[in-house]
């Protein structure tokens, strides 16, 4: 499996793409914000990972087209939940082959509930 190079960086973070395929893109995206918990101020980070690609299907009675293709995570936390925000990222990437072999992805509902995160 090859790796995307660098495509442009952004105010907000870096956008990688295949140079063979360039409409396929990651990008890696944070920003801070100011929140409170308990009266105490904190910064929020939230960072989002958004893959586009444009895959060529064929739809109807053999009519050829792109579709457009988005997946993103977001993640949203104070920096002292680091660490549980992790945790709950690989639970969740413990499960998506599960939910897709479930066809959550075409529209339907999980028949495997999410797990209970490690404390």
């Amino acid at each position: 499996m090859s790796t995307l190079a660098k495509l442009r960086d952004e105010n907000t973070g870096v956008v990688y793409a295949d140079a063979s395929k360039p409409d396929f893109t990651v990008r890696f995206r944070t920003t801070r914000s100011k929140k409170t918990l308990n009266a105490v101020q904190v910064d929020n980070v939230q960072t989002e990972i958004i893959y586009n690609d444009n895959n060529a299907v064929t739809v109807g009675s053999g009519v050829n087209a792109n579709d457009a293709v988005s997946v993103r995570i977001r993640v949203s936390g104070a920096d002292a939940s680091a660490s549980r925000k992790g945790v709950i990222l690989a639970a969740l990437a413990a499960q998506i082959n599960t939910w897709y072999s479930q066809n959550v992805f075409a529209g339907f509902n999980p028949t495997s509930a999410p797990v209970v995160p490690a404390v």
